[in-house]
């Protein structure tokens, strides 16, 4: 996760600094809160944009898929979605799913190569961020669910940046005011409301309404990490040392975190952000399922010689839930017309470690995306997904080509 200096900062807002200022909105106000400089600055942005997707979203879903129990068939009332992709049926009609897709570098240990073309520059995540959000507090952020420790997903120029896998401290870090000291939680929000109050009177009275809405969200995440912390405060930020974030927790983590990403976008505090359920070895378990063995020896051996590969087909439909999850929140946030989603993986059939049938999909993006479909890709890869996603937001990404049929 990266967060702008603030020299750099103040110098590629300070036009829309003085504006502000000249309304009476110090900048110490815009620095003393992330959520309220995220707010403004995402005003001016939307201003300037006429309904053009403005956010860009990266979920990485390990371990590929097997193309006869992944790929959907038909489109709109008639898309049927078959046992491995599962998982994505409530909100089947914001995906296009695209089948039949390649990986010009499938397999294991291939993640830097996900999002980019090489080992250096920026990736897609943050490439985007920079290129939609240069003004919001953080260019991106990435969060991941037991995700460091075996390949990286993002990078900014050379510079490998590690996930997040810790939600208390990407809560602290998003939306706390850095002062430190005392009590945290207490001092996070009282930061935001001395922010928030000291502006209100310069706002329209639809925007009030809003910004209590944002301050409310925070606070409601907050309840979330408190209860699954056992009653830590958040904004300790406990690390794995203090407080472990088990395999037993991995689906309410994945869904926390997708919680934090939905706030930090509707508090416009970045416009892009990814989120990786684990890593390329896939050594997590997820205990409420039927197999409770890690989602590797799912794949490599776990069905137990048992035809159809059940274990990996219900790992994999069960990582669907996690991305809809996601998708579902950005909807029911209204922020999902104006959001371009991709969902990545490193292979096809994982078992095979092979390159064809890459199961991919992409959601969100109001009319700029054709959805409730599945599109045939032959002959592309997760490079032209990218390109075409980008391309659904304005932006040129100077590698891969449009897929037909997916931009409408």
């Amino acid at each position: 996760m990266n967060r702008d200096n603030e020299n750099a900062v103040d110098k590629k807002r300070r036009g829309l600094l003085k504006t502000f200022a000249a309304s009476g909105i110090s900048a110490a106000i815009l620095r003393s809160s992330p959520l309220v400089s995220g707010m403004l600055f995402a005003r001016h942005a939307d201003a300037q944009l006429g309904g053009v997707p403005n956010k860009s979203v990266v979920i990485y879903v390990p371990g590929g898929g097997i193309h006869n129990f992944w790929a959907p068939t038909g489109s709109g009332g008639n898309l049927s979605l078959p046992a491995m992709s599962a998982g994505y049926e409530a909100v089947k009609t914001e995906c296009n799913f695209l089948r039949n897709m390649s990986h010009p570098e499938g397999g294991h240990g291939r993640m830097p190569l996900i999002l980019s073309t090489g080992y250096q520059g920026d990736t897609y995540d943050v490439f985007m961020g920079k290129q939609l959000g240069p003004d919001m507090p953080f260019s991106y952020i990435n969060l991941g669910v037991h995700s460091n420790g075996q390949g990286i997903l993002t990078r900014e120029g050379n510079t490998n940046v590690p996930f997040q896998d810790n939600p208390f401290n990407a809560f602290n870090l998003l939306f706390g005011d850095g002062a430190g000291g005392g009590n945290p939680k207490t001092e996070i929000m009282a930061a935001h409301t001395r922010a928030a109050n000291a502006i209100k009177s310069k706002l329209a009275d639809y925007e009030v309404h809003r910004l209590n809405e944002h301050l409310e969200a925070i606070a409601d995440t907050q309840r979330r990490l408190d209860d699954l912390s056992g009653g830590v405060s958040c904004g300790a930020a406990p690390d794995a040392s203090e407080f472990p974030l088990t395999y037993d927790n991995f689906s309410r983590q994945a869904r926390l975190q997708a919680d934090i990403i939905v706030a930090a976008l509707r508090c416009g505090l970045t416009r892009s952000c990814s989120l990786a359920f684990g890593n390329h070895q896939g050594e997590f378990r997820i205990p409420e399922l039927n197999y409770t063995g890690n989602y590797h020896q799912s794949i490599h051996g776990g069905s137990n010689g048992l035809p159809n590969y059940p274990y990996y087909v219900e790992m994999r439909a069960h990582l669907g839930t996690l991305s809809a999850y996601l998708i579902g929140r950005l909807r029911d946030e209204g922020l999902l017309d104006s959001t371009v989603v991709v969902e990545v993986t490193d292979m096809g059939h994982a078992d095979l470690h092979g390159r064809d049938d890459v199961p991919m999909m992409l959601a969100g993006g109001g009319g700029a995306i054709n959805r409730a479909t599945s599109t045939p890709g032959s002959g592309y890869n997760q490079r032209d997904m990218l390109h075409t996603a980008a391309r659904a937001c304005g932006v040129t990404l100077g590698y891969g080509s449009t897929i037909p049929g997916v931009l409408a």
